[in-house]
């Protein structure tokens, strides 16, 4: 099975998607494409064209690079009118591909749905090869669903594998490689074969997965824009602008290959074998590309291409990996690897499990920056987090030059997002050594430019500097600290946050929230854990400037 050459062939799958790829019982070949397709709502011609005009006001809007934070934030304000017009006009067709699901069925109606087809993928995953166990899926809250052992299981025990031919990748023949060679192709081409997959519905061969798979998620590209706006002034708010700037960018660059260039040059008849163009032109919607935008960025993993040419240069594709990526995080270490000979996935428990408690993997070292954005969760126990603040070289500074020199024998861009650290460094090396020499006269530049190979000591905590230096560079990060802890309003928002997570009740573990509280505890917690690393970076830079 797995993403192979027959995923989008024309002999129709069972409906329930088997992993034997079974034909239809009739024994008559049926033209799936055709099938998919009646199923879908269409747009009348004066919607469709209202949907064309708002698409073409979107790529003109996403092509502006704002100049700075404010009009960052306008072309955000903008660009979230542009969607939620969009929306509105595509809902016929989302409420086919995307169908709602009710916030008044159970404490966690999503949860209850997913996990009613669990046993119809647990048996489409065992017969595609999947060895898991001692392991099954159930719902946790806070986490919604999970693994959970159903017998102890040993540390480095070997609990879970999933063989090459159930890992949905996009090393496939798609029919359309849309995104060439833009920078992480290989992500969006997978989410634009899981959109395709997920269009198909019942016809697909991976609909036990898609079933399981959440119908929404916490990332910033489902954010309402009074949620984004809690994150202004932090160390995501670029990062989540930056994010949904540029799916809404895909979006809009597919949508237009869809349906405006063809509907320009030919209507909207599909080039022959050019599968993805026809779902495309029938499914395409807004809220499908965010879904599978967001499927991909909180589950996809790599895995090494068949079609690498060398063993030596291995090459690694995005894929998604079924069952295994229904365990959740916890920090620790990393105890998945795909195996070459056995070509498959391969998972350890990092830790022993008892019994009746939630297995969890290692998602990687990210900080809760990179976690909020792409993954839509924040860990409390990071110990791997960190807060990226901007510095740059003035390109009026007469001195520039000199520094840069030094800078480029650190490898320290000359424009830079460096680390402020949680206890006990505070401080990165980088972060140091840049300010070490954006802050030094000319006769130290001089100094340090006249033998470069010295250049590397400013990266250490106790290099012999000029105690007038040392102040300034010291100074310079304790005021630059203050202005980034601003933006928290201090006591005042602090105690106004801690009000805010009582009133949802909700432990700071992150368990037991109520459906829609998600968003906002996670974006309460994210402020209190950067507010709580510059308040300890800023605490270290007066005590190093009193020195």
């Amino acid at each position: 099975m797995g993403k192979n050459n027959n995923k989008r062939n024309k002999k129709a799958k069972q409906p329930n998607g088997s992993a034997s790829g079974c034909t239809a019982s009739s024994g008559e070949d049926v033209d799936v494409d055709q099938q998919a397709a009646r199923s879908l709502p269409t747009l009348n011609p004066k919607k469709r064209n209202q949907v064309n005009k708002l698409v073409e006001e979107l790529l003109e809007l996403v092509e502006k690079q704002p100049a700075n934070p404010n009009e960052e934030w306008r072309q955000y304000e903008q660009l979230q009118q542009l969607l939620k017009q969009l929306m509105i006009l595509e809902e016929p067709l989302s409420q086919a591909v995307c169908p709602p699901i009710s916030d008044s069925a159970s404490d966690s109606p999503e949860d209850q749905s997913r996990l009613a087809k669990v046993e119809a993928f647990a048996e489409w995953a065992a017969q595609g090869g999947v060895h898991s166990e001692g392991l099954e899926i159930a719902i946790f809250p806070g986490y919604q669903l999970g693994l959970r052992a159903t017998r102890p299981l040993a540390a480095e025990e070997l609990v879970l594998s999933v063989p090459r031919q159930l890992i949905f990748s996009e090393e496939s023949d798609s029919d359309c490689r849309l995104f060439g060679n833009m920078p992480q192709a290989t992500h969006l081409n997978l989410a634009y074969d899981l959109l395709i997959e997920k269009i198909r519905g019942p016809f697909s061969q991976w609909r036990p997965y898609i079933d399981v798979l959440p119908a929404k998620y916490n990332t910033v590209l489902y954010f309402s824009a009074k949620q984004m706006e809690r994150l202004r002034g932090t160390a995501a708010c670029s990062l989540a602008l930056r994010q949904c700037r540029v799916i809404a960018k895909q979006f809009g660059f597919l949508y237009r290959y869809a349906h405006i260039l063809t509907e320009r040059s030919r209507g909207l008849r599909s080039l022959p074998g050019d599968r993805g163009l026809f779902f495309t032109q029938h499914g395409l919607c807004y809220k499908l590309y965010r879904w599978a935008v967001s499927t991909v960025m909180t589950r996809q993993n790599l895995v090494p291409s068949e079609k690498q040419e060398t063993a030596d240069n291995p090459k690694f594709i995005s894929a998604l990996i079924p069952y295994w990526d229904m365990a959740n995080h916890r920090p620790g270490k990393i105890t998945s690897f795909y195996g070459a000979v056995s070509r498959q996935l391969e998972c350890t428990a990092q830790e022993a499990c008892a019994a009746g408690e939630q297995f969890f993997i290692y998602y990687g070292d990210r900080s809760n920056t990179d976690l909020l954005v792409h993954n839509g969760f924040v860990d409390v126990n990071n110990l791997k987090d960190y807060v990226n603040i901007r510095v740059g070289l003035s390109p009026t500074d007469a001195l520039a030059a000199k520094r840069a020199s030094i800078l480029d024998k650190l490898n320290i861009r000359h424009t830079a997002e460096l680390r402020v650290l949680p206890a006990p460094e505070f401080i990165s090396k980088e972060l140091l050594a840049f300010v070490r020499v954006f802050k030094m006269s000319a006769e130290q530049l001089d100094h340090w430019c006249s033998d470069l190979e010295r250049a590397g000591d400013l990266l250490h905590i106790d290099c012999a500097l000029e105690t007038d230096h040392e102040t300034r560079t010291w100074q310079f990060l304790e005021d630059r600290l203050k202005l980034l802890l601003a933006v928290f309003d201090k006591e005042l928002r602090e105690a106004d946050e801690a009000k805010e997570l009582a009133e949802l009740e909700i432990k700071e573990g992150g368990g037991g929230s109520k459906p829609g509280q998600e968003i906002e505890l996670m974006l309460l917690l994210y402020r209190r854990l950067e507010r709580s690393i510059l308040a300890g970076a800023l605490q270290y830079a007066q005590e190093h400037r009193k020195v």
